[in-house]
């Protein structure tokens, strides 16, 4: 006779939290019994922790297993929440490399491919997403930009893979680039607004050996006095260009007094002292 009550009680059991003891459930590859050392500790430490502070940072050798680590934290959150998870990496090979290791162990994970409406092992918390850097954060990110139309796509956490080297790819999706080939009205104005501030602090002749394209690899940064004063006057002249329709510009536009601005002889960057993470709504 079938003992429904012991069915009901098992369909009613939580899932497993314990990133450690997910592991040990999971299917193993040939040759794998354990996890290394290092990796039972750190997930160990990161399970303590994970409650009292928001963000934590893993350091492991190279060769170490950070993207099995990574993967079993994110399984560790979705189990506990019942909400989505992210796992980013820097680049499209990582992501397919972190998919097939997830494969590898039966962790349930799904690429973000552009165009297409999340899946639903996604949205329902069944399996963790991997993606690159810049498909969350720009400009007009599918999870939500503060200001934005879009829906706020949430998730209880996110899962940040070589994070120390990722720190240029962010800067990249949050910089305004005026390209001097393509948008050369907007570059020479520019460049005529502040000639005069270095031509003040005795930088006129270096200034326009660059914009002359004498000093191929030379830079010049604006001086933040003089930034502070005309920023209002480059926002509005870069809000009825082209650079006012690409993607960094919502994530920019409103924030000009944490920026700076750099010249070269090709084009001329408005980047943030640090990235503006915080206006990608995921919560």
């Amino acid at each position: 006779m079938v003992d429904f009550k012991k069915l009901r009680a098992a369909k009613a059991q939580a899932p497993v939290v314990d990133p450690v003891e997910i592991f040990r459930r999971l299917p193993k590859p040939p040759g794998i019994a354990d996890l290394y050392v290092s990796q039972a500790e750190v997930l160990k430490e990161w399970f303590r922790r994970r409650s009292s502070e928001r963000d934590l940072v893993i350091k492991l050798h190279t060769g170490g297993g950070k993207t099995l680590v990574g993967l079993l934290i994110a399984q560790s959150i979705l189990n506990e929440t019942r909400e989505p998870v992210m796992y980013l990496s820097p680049t499209v090979q990582l992501v397919e490399q972190t998919l097939a290791k997830a494969q590898e162990y039966g962790i349930p994970a799904v690429p973000y491919v552009k165009g297409e409406s999340f899946t639903d092992q996604f949205a329902s918390a069944k399996a963790v997403m991997v993606c690159v850097y810049h498909a969350l954060f720009n400009g007009n990110s599918r999870f939500g930009v503060r200001g934005g139309n879009r829906a706020v796509t949430n998730c209880a956490g996110i899962v940040l893979d070589d994070a120390h080297v990722a720190f240029s790819t962010l800067r990249d999706q949050f910089t305004l680039r005026i390209n001097r080939e393509l948008q050369k009205d907007e570059y020479s104005e520019l460049t005529t607004m502040f000639r005069r501030d270095f031509q003040e602090i005795g930088r006129a002749g270096t200034f326009d050996d660059i914009i002359g394209g004498r000093e191929r690899d030379g830079i010049l940064e604006v001086p933040y006095w003089s930034w502070h004063v005309r920023r209002d006057q480059v926002r509005d002249l870069l809000q009825r260009g082209e650079t006012g329709k690409s993607l960094p510009w919502p994530l920019v536009r409103d924030a000009f007094e944490h920026c700076h601005m750099l010249i070269t002889p090709s084009s001329i960057a408005i980047t943030p002292i640090f990235p503006f993470v915080e206006l990608i709504r995921l919560c």
